[in-house]
């Protein structure tokens, strides 16, 4: 409660507009000198902290981290930090317990006849016009393709810099959209398939230059550490894995502890669609 009260009164004053974020805090960047503190939400959000010299609040953030709790963060219209809060009990996040100590991952997208039926496809992906998370939407239009069309698809992630983040005062550290193959002309090509951010399928390049202010080339890595272990090197990365990784940490799981990712978790899929879509399981939710 102290914490809660704290973080309060350091960040409340002067919002204009806000908006309420339910994440836990995945990293705290410091920065150098003077540079402002900003915390990477596992919703992908970043969060500017205005008061970053204060040493009370910065411990308290790095206890919330540490303990990996659950928390209600409001946001103002730059996303600095107005307040944090506690979530109640039922809007905890569902515990993971995917634990597939021998599975071994093989996961062949399925090849998408031609452009036109891949386009079909994705007209077919709702999109529900409401603040919601990147990595719950492109898991409610994957899990959907894969039960309706039978259709094993990848997701294509990508991930901005901290160097990138700092210098266009960007929202984001991470983006994710389904991705699937294609024949065109007896070549299997990669499209991206972001039913919010595009009017179809596109190449990857297209995709990310929706997001990227500076018109960077974003390289496509093969592990998590490829992308963390560089912050300051140039501005963004790009990974693709299959359909079934939720969030960065799976990916970054897969990288330390070879927990692999090969089918459906029901509290993923669950909690995607009540973030996402506010149903359960194609229910409205009440």
């Amino acid at each position: 409660m102290r914490f809660l009260v704290l973080v309060f009164f350091l960040f409340s004053f002067g919002a204009h507009a806000s908006r309420m974020v339910q994440s836990k805090i995945y990293d705290i960047d410091y920065g150098v000198g003077d540079e402002e503190t900003f915390i990477m939400l596992t919703s992908g959000d970043v969060v500017w902290v205005k008061s970053s010299r204060n040493k009370s609040a910065s411990g308290q953030l790095e206890l919330v981290k540490r303990l990996n709790q659950s928390k209600i963060f409001t946001l103002g219209d730059a996303n600095e930090l107005l307040s944090v809060k506690e979530a109640s009990i039922s809007e905890q996040t569902a515990v993971d317990e995917f634990s597939p100590d021998s599975i071994q991952e093989e996961h062949v997208p399925t090849v998408i006849a031609d452009l036109a039926t891949a386009t079909a496809h994705f007209k077919a992906g709702r999109y529900l016009d409401k603040d919601s998370q990147c990595f719950n939407r492109a898991h409610v239009w994957t899990y959907e393709w894969f039960t309706k069309n039978q259709i094993k698809s990848n997701k294509t992630w990508v991930f901005f810099t901290r160097r990138y983040i700092r210098k266009f005062k960007f929202e984001w550290w991470f983006h994710v959209a389904p991705s699937v193959a294609v024949s065109e002309n007896g070549v299997v090509k990669e499209k991206i398939m972001d039913v919010k951010y595009a009017r179809g399928p596109i190449d990857i390049k297209r995709w990310t230059d929706k997001f990227l202010l500076d018109d960077a080339n974003c390289p496509m890595v093969s592990t998590y550490s490829d992308y963390a272990n560089y912050p300051e090197s140039g501005s963004c990365y790009t990974m693709r894995t299959s359909m079934y990784y939720f969030q960065p940490f799976d990916i970054e799981s897969k990288e330390i502890w070879g927990t692999i990712r090969a089918d459906w978790i029901d509290a993923d899929v669950k909690s995607a669609y009540l973030e996402a879509f506010e149903e359960v399981f194609g229910g409205i939710a009440k």
